[in-house]
């Protein structure tokens, strides 16, 4: 005889209530027996499976309606309560950093996915290194930017232009791709001031089945400013929240992210010494996508 999920469990309950055990052992090994007949492995792929569309949903929701409240209600305050630009650009970027954080621990906590990041060590407090990821999912900027908090990155135009988003980007002084004659220069601007930017060679995310395409952008940049390249290698199996993929698509089994920040190198031991801008840059390009294939292979 098939069950409902739900006629699973109210028949679970009723058979297992303490008035038909009155023995602990009793009723452990009760429910052990109901747990055998009805939780069958199938059924129970099927509860984790609804469970993870459930925990995927509510996670969205509750991450677009803290946005808001943030965006509409704190950074108009934060304008007001600290005036010093560079203080409020380091809170701005806090507060991002802990929301982000917020949404992958409520996903790790509800079991929509698990994430581990590794080679912290490798990363420069002081700043001045240039960050390059791939980028198989939605929500890797969000992973990346709740354990790298005070990095720069790139701001694709729908977020300046989105009246919920402005507010936070343009308080966190993120660089805006508004502009694409001026992109380059600021990118390039602010590693030589020092910080430390966030950059996805691909410019989009990765096409499921296709070889990595890294854009020549994130070469040019490296071999103008001289900067450190610190890779990291952004891992999602199974595949989830790819691109052309809906967030509501959830795969069979957990997925998991796992993040590998690699030693810093830099341009001079990928590129051949001798080379001109233009031929450095292509060098570099093909360097970078084989260093990241083997790492994903």
């Amino acid at each position: 005889m098939e069950y409902t999920t739900v006629s699973v469990w109210c028949r679970i309950i009723v058979t297992w209530a303490p008035w038909n055990c009155p023995d602990n052992e009793q009723a452990l090994a009760q429910f052990a027996r109901i747990r055998r007949y009805y939780l069958t492995p199938r059924r129970m792929k099927y509860l984790d499976l609804a469970w993870r569309f459930v925990g995927t949903s509510l996670l969205w929701f509750f991450f677009g309606l803290i946005g808001l409240i943030v965006s509409v209600f704190v950074f108009p305050l934060l304008y007001l309560l600290v005036r010093d630009a560079d203080a409020r650009q380091i809170t701005a970027r806090n507060l991002i950093a802990a929301a982000f954080g917020a949404f992958m621990w409520g996903g790790c906590r509800m079991g929509v996915f698990s994430f581990r990041v590794t080679g912290m060590e490798h990363r420069d407090p002081d700043g001045g290194q240039l960050i390059l990821a791939n980028h198989p999912t939605l929500i890797d900027v969000v992973l990346l930017l709740s354990v790298l908090p005070q990095v720069d990155c790139v701001i694709k135009e729908a977020v300046i232009r989105n009246p919920f988003m402005r507010a936070s980007v343009t308080t966190a002084n993120y660089i805006s791709n508004f502009e694409p004659a001026d992109l380059l220069a600021s990118c390039v601007e602010r590693l030589e001031s020092g910080a430390s930017l966030l950059l996805f060679p691909e410019g989009t995310r990765t096409s499921s089945g296709r070889p990595l395409e890294f854009k020549l952008g994130a070469a040019e940049v490296a071999i103008r400013a001289q900067a450190q390249i610190l890779p990291v290698v952004v891992d999602c199996r199974p595949q989830f929240l790819a691109k052309h993929e809906p967030w509501y698509s959830i795969p069979r089994s957990r997925p998991h992210f796992a993040v590998t920040i690699l030693p810093a190198i830099s341009v001079s031991k990928l590129v051949p010494g001798g080379l001109d801008e233009r031929h450095a840059r292509y060098e570099l390009n093909e360097a970078l996508v084989s260093l990241f294939e083997a790492e994903l292979a």
